[in-house]
């Protein structure tokens, strides 16, 4: 190991200790890797949840064992430590991500469309891979809930309530913070 630094990446990394380190290969003296270690907190979901959890030995574990499971190439040395009695993800930085900017195609409908039905198929995907596991819904069911249009208006309605909440709550924070609550 080279260096270390402490890392701030992304807003839901926000709160979140990560760390990157930078290492030198042993066999190839020319040759260096970017490892980020990120602490793995309990799931947001879980208050909310009534159906049993499978026991994991660390939440890190959790995520590397859903993250093999659920990805088709899985992010290079994905593995997981305690640190300081915390639990961490440890995987290789990838030089680069595949992000889509949105602002390059907002006016292009067909183009959203297309980038929403490839999110779609590689969420269904990564459900299929993952499906039937540790209690996890078969592909049977996954396809029996996908048919009953019951649960889908009501996603909807909380989704633009909520979005209402969201609006609100900015304008709020927006507010408090041009009359110095957070000065």
């Amino acid at each position: 190991m080279l260096d270390v630094c402490f890392r701030v990446a992304g807003t839901g990394s926000l709160g979140v200790k990560r760390y990157l380190f930078l290492i030198q290969i042993t066999k190839n003296k020319k040759k260096y890797r970017l490892l980020d270690m990120k602490q793995v907190l309990r799931s947001s979901l879980s208050p909310y949840t009534t159906v049993n959890q499978p026991v994991w030995p660390t939440e890190a574990e959790r995520v590397k064992a859903v993250k093999y499971r659920m990805q088709n190439v899985s992010p290079a040395l994905l593995s997981t430590t305690v640190f300081k009695g915390d639990s961490f993800l440890l995987q290789e930085l990838q030089p680069m991500e595949d992000k889509i900017d949105f602002n390059l195609i907002k006016d292009r409908y067909r183009d959203i469309t297309e980038v929403i039905n490839d999110m779609a198929l590689l969420t269904a995907s990564a459900q299929m891979r993952s499906s039937g596991r540790q209690g996890a819904a078969s592909i049977d069911d996954l396809i029996e809930f996908g048919k009953d249009d019951q649960w889908k208006e009501a996603i909807i309605e909380y989704a633009r309530n909520y979005a209402d909440k969201v609006r609100e709550d900015y304008r709020q924070f927006e507010s408090e913070y041009r009359n110095g609550f957070f000065a």
